[in-house]
């Protein structure tokens, strides 16, 4: 009996030990290099766009937004007062490294508070820790930023004007190093930005800052985040073909191991 009774203590402590690591396997193949969301607006279910990444950041839209001619199929259109809401999800949580990136047809600012910035997705309510932005239109140029990095990355890396009426193709990544900001497909500005990212518990707003400020006047289309940065070689990839796989990693199963292993 003393055998059995051990032989069970110790079958218990190894299916717990194989339970708790497949929660951690599992957790950490969800989140490697992942496309965390993926709005391509090519349809519209009442006021929601669903997200065809895998984890279901479906967008709910409020205001006066319309479906139009986007670049690839269909895109949505913003009046300058109306945006878009996202609930909160672990997987837009981003402190590692990230791609923001869509496909901005900008008319001038439509008037009100902040004006000066048309942003096209925002993670947060306003100027807070966890917040990061890549803003379509930022007095006079194009921007990513990110509440948590120094104070000196703030401000210093805007891009090229983007506000034309033609459609361009913007992204920003940051790799824990260096900002970079692309227009359609090209290096446009890049920045020394070492630091770390903080989460928050805000919604991820598209077309504006918190449903408030910072409308976008224009089309937006195919919004992507993705929770690493893309090489420029991908991001050229994914500017021309908007198929939400065919950028992803192939060997995720790899990249799980690696990261793993280094715990």
């Amino acid at each position: 009996m003393k055998y059995s009774a051990k032989n069970d203590r110790i079958l218990t402590n190894i299916a717990m030990c194989v339970m708790l690591f497949t929660v951690i396997f599992t957790t950490d193949i969800c989140f490697a290099n992942d496309l965390v969301l993926h709005l391509s607006f090519d349809e519209m279910k009442g006021d929601v766009v669903e997200d065809l990444s895998e984890f279901g950041n479906d967008a709910t839209f409020k205001g006066k937004t319309q479906l139009v001619d986007g670049k690839f199929g269909k895109a949505l259109d913003f009046d300058g007062a109306s945006w878009g809401e996202i609930a909160d999800h672990s997987s837009l949580d981003i402190t590692d490294g990230i791609t923001v990136e869509f496909w901005a047809n900008l008319r001038p600012s439509a008037g009100g508070p902040g004006s000066d910035v048309q942003t096209g997705l925002e993670k947060g309510t306003g100027w807070k820790a966890g917040l990061y932005t890549l803003a379509a239109w930022y007095r006079g140029g194009s921007l990513l930023q990110f509440f948590d990095l120094p104070a000196d990355c703030r401000d210093l890396n805007i891009g090229d004007n983007i506000q034309d009426e033609t459609w361009h193709f913007l992204a920003g990544t940051w790799d824990g190093t260096t900002i970079k900001l692309y227009i359609d497909g090209e290096l446009n500005k890049e920045l020394e930005c070492k630091g770390t990212l903080n989460p928050n518990d805000d919604p991820l707003f598209i077309g504006a800052r918190g449903g408030t400020q910072r409308f976008v006047n224009g089309a937006l289309d195919e919004i992507k985040i993705y929770n690493y940065p893309l090489t420029e070689e991908e991001l050229l990839t994914d500017m021309e073909n908007p198929n939400a796989a065919a950028v992803l990693p192939k060997d995720k199963l790899t990249t799980t191991w690696a990261r793993l292993k280094s715990k």
